[in-house]
């Protein structure tokens, strides 16, 4: 079940906003690699079944919540005024303004905002960009030299970093940051809220699902929950940032589990740890860190962009196959093309979709 009926490809949409990405790599019909597909909002979860807003309630041997997140929405005067981030819409609704604008505010340097920034200053070298970051340095929740090699990267796109600044109110004209009006576009990056409260689930302080060790919504035999979504622990009973590949790795972990619930087998305890990031900056550079190895220096920022592909092609496979590829991005079609012509994409089939009743 999906609102939109999309699978958006996440981890391509500040590409798509910003201008080096097609509009076609930020999402594709889900009806292409599952079926059937309901299109509808869920309003409320319990052990088994969930409730629409059209009022119809399915029940199934087992269900897994993968809902994701939504934009964070601090108490910041205007903020109602701010593009945001995390969709394929928002991707394409934000794609014609970057390209007209003169200049733009991103708030936030964690991994959405400097890659948006990153992929807008090569797609249009003469926008102004601001970049505003609360912390006293960019991509505070990762390794040092991450920070190190986002800032040098971005700098040398002449994007201008604004560290330890607090944004006091955003306008149309733009985003006054310590009593200064930026002016531009204001795109606000500042984080995601899970939000998992809506649907009536037990969830932790930050709205994300309880989960046990089976990623089983806590309380629950047959419901599941996994991704952004849930709060996700490691080992050490450590709680798991939001990210894309803790997302899949646990989305599997959950799919098994609750097939196992499914067919009164037993399920497998989850385990889940950080093992690494991958960030793409556009114009062929990026930040990576394979276990203890960091790509983020001159040279070595060649190679996470073509790490990035390789993980796309890798889930695309997993997912829907060969077949998912018609929808790689173009950055992975060239990839697997190259030397020869890149193939035409062909007509997406139409999905399978139930409108419930």
């Amino acid at each position: 079940m999906d609102r939109t009926g999309q699978h958006d490809f996440v981890t391509r949409l500040a590409a798509v906003a910003g201008g080096t990405a097609p509009v076609e790599d930020a999402s594709g019909p889900l009806g292409s690699f599952v079926d059937p597909v309901v299109v509808g909002t869920v309003v409320a979860i319990a052990d088994g079944s969930v409730t629409m807003s059209s009022g119809r309630t399915i029940t199934a041997d087992a269900v897994v919540v993968t809902a994701g997140s939504a934009p964070s929405r601090p108490p910041v005067d205007g903020i109602e005024l701010a593009h945001v981030l995390r969709s394929a819409e928002d991707a394409a609704a934000l794609r014609g303004p970057i390209a007209s604008a003169s200049s733009m505010v991103v708030i936030g340097g964690g991994a959405t905002g400097i890659q948006l920034a990153g992929a807008a200053a090569v797609a249009h070298p003469s926008l102004t960009i601001h970049l505003v970051e609360a912390a006293p340095r960019l991509l505070a929740g990762m390794p040092g030299a991450f920070s190190s090699g986002a800032t040098r990267i971005l700098e040398s796109r002449n994007v201008r970093i604004h560290m330890s600044s607090s944004v006091e109110r955003i306008t149309e004209r733009g985003a006054l940051v310590d009593s200064s009006l930026l002016e531009g576009l204001v795109v606000w990056a500042g984080g995601f809220s899970a939000l998992a409260q809506r649907y009536g689930v037990p969830t932790a302080e930050d709205g994300r699902i309880l989960v046990d060790e089976a990623l089983r919504v806590q309380g629950s035999q047959r419901t599941f929950a996994a991704g952004d979504i849930a709060a996700h622990r490691d080992r050490n009973d450590h709680p798991l940032p939001m990210s894309a590949q803790i997302a899949v790795r646990a989305g599997s972990a959950a799919g098994r589990n609750a097939a196992c619930a499914a067919l009164g087998e037993p399920t497998e305890v989850v385990d889940l740890r950080q093992i690494g990031w991958v960030l793409d900056l556009g114009g062929r550079r990026g930040l990576a860190q394979v276990g203890p190895i960091n790509l983020t220096a001159p040279g070595a920022d060649l190679i996470p962009p073509i790490l990035h592909d390789a993980i796309d092609l890798k889930d695309l496979l997993d997912v829907g196959g060969v077949h998912a590829l018609r929808y790689a991005s173009s950055s992975v079609r060239s990839l697997l093309t190259w030397p020869f012509a890149v193939w035409p994409r062909p007509s997406a089939p139409p999905a399978m979709i139930d409108h419930g009743s």
